[in-house]
């Protein structure tokens, strides 16, 4: 059972600051208490530098209110009955510099690097991949393309109109004054449909699996060096490293780099893992040119001590469900008779959050996507608090017997 856990957290492509995570966390937390019966207490948020926030949570049990005959409330993950306490000190890693400095650029050159990457994408076959391996995920990744073409032909129809109004036939007037209007379009309905800022994702995504984001390396390497003071200070029973969404692929980066910064970060007493959730590591991972993170996740591999966690959902089209990200990689597998790298494990949203709350959310994409983050309305066997905040270690709650077959609704 576990004390003293340390979480180390990126997550997606947002403009999200420590301050703002940790209050939409606290906000969940309530949550998390009422379904599991626990109390917390929580630290003051340290902001020691930057993108850097710290909250210490300590977790305790309290004898459960439950009826004995309310079955329907049981937990789906076995927790102790004994009296439990934990700490957790919670680094949230953000990436809120980057993101809000792309978002800062003038609108012709973030449609242009978008516009670069899209058909990078295309021209060297990775987005047949993504076709080949998660088609869900290959419609999220043709929206913004989609939505910016269906904005321009918007406006390319409203300006031939007009321009016949005058007696002019000129297409190629008509294509530039669509251009042009183009740009207001982007601003406010592309703002408002998240157009824009998928744009900044997928250029930011291709440029830094090229190594082309020289900030977000060294954002990385100075995450990694804080996880090395971090863990060298502290005993700890378990570390955890959690990506989610983009995430997902930059918290295996910045492991790989933990390693190098500490070699012995996995080999001391506290069990390490890896946890993905949502992940769109294969966006890096399955283009040609991604050679260097390739070599870092094969590193992660290659280090017996380590777990990995993957959960992935069908519902979720920001994720690429049903895959192995070791071998869509073309990794070398852990030998034969050593424990799964990754262990890869599929929820249901409507299990996690209830079937009331999932009727009201399952239609918004991005809100699906973030439950993964977010507190379950009832327990079920994959709970992020409890990963984070709960006593049973992480290895304890991935190998349990998977629910049953079926798809979210």
């Amino acid at each position: 059972m576990i004390s003293r856990r340390c979480v180390f957290f990126i997550g997606g492509y947002d403009p999200k600051t420590p301050t703002a995570f940790f209050r939409r966390l606290s906000r969940e937390m309530e949550l998390f208490e009422t379904v599991w019966d626990v109390q917390t207490s929580r630290s003051d948020v340290a902001t020691p530098e930057g993108d850097v926030g710290v909250l210490t949570v300590s977790s305790s049990h309290r004898k459960s209110t439950l009826p004995d005959d309310d079955v329907s409330e049981k937990p789906a993950l076995p927790v102790e009955d004994k009296d439990w306490q934990v700490t957790t000190d919670f680094y949230f890693l953000g990436l809120d510099s980057i993101v809000t400095r792309d978002a800062a650029r003038p609108l012709p050159v973030r449609l242009f690097r978008y516009l670069v990457a899209f058909f990078d994408y295309w021209l060297t076959g990775t987005a047949f991949s993504f076709f080949s391996r998660s088609w869900r995920f290959a419609l999220y990744f043709l929206y913004p393309f989609v939505t910016t073409l269906f904005l321009f032909l918007v406006a390319l129809l409203a300006s031939s109109v007009v321009l016949r109004l005058f007696g002019i036939g000129s297409l190629a007037l008509a294509t530039l004054i669509a251009l042009v209007a183009l740009f207001p379009l982007l601003a406010t309905l592309g703002k408002r449909w998240s157009v824009t800022h998928l744009m900044d994702l997928w250029s930011f995504s291709s440029e830094y699996l090229r190594g082309k984001r020289p900030q977000a390396e060294r954002l990385m390497d100075r995450y990694a060096a804080i996880v090395a003071q971090t863990t060298n200070a502290q005993p700890y029973d378990e570390i955890v490293f959690v990506g989610h969404s983009t995430g997902g692929g930059l918290i295996l980066e910045m492991a790989a780099r933990s390693l190098v910064a500490d070699p012995q970060l996995a080999r001391r007493d506290a069990k390490v893992s890896l946890l993905t959730l949502g992940s769109t590591a294969l966006k890096f991972g399955l283009h040609p040119a991604a050679k260097a993170f390739r070599a870092r996740v094969q590193t992660l591999v290659d280090e017996p001590a380590l777990g990995w966690s993957e959960f992935q959902c069908l519902i979720d089209v920001i994720n690429f469900y049903d895959t192995d990200p070791v071998i869509e990689m073309g990794l070398r597998p852990r030998q034969s008779g050593s424990p799964a790298f990754p262990v890869v494990r599929r929820v249901h949203m409507r299990d996690m959050t209830g079937a009331s709350r999932y009727r009201r959310i399952r239609r918004r994409f991005f809100r699906i996507h973030y439950q993964f983050i977010m507190a379950n309305g009832q327990r079920y066997f994959y709970d992020f608090f409890h990963i984070c905040f709960g006593p049973a270690p992480l290895s304890a709650i991935t190998p349990n017997q998977p629910p049953e077959a079926g798809v979210d609704q």
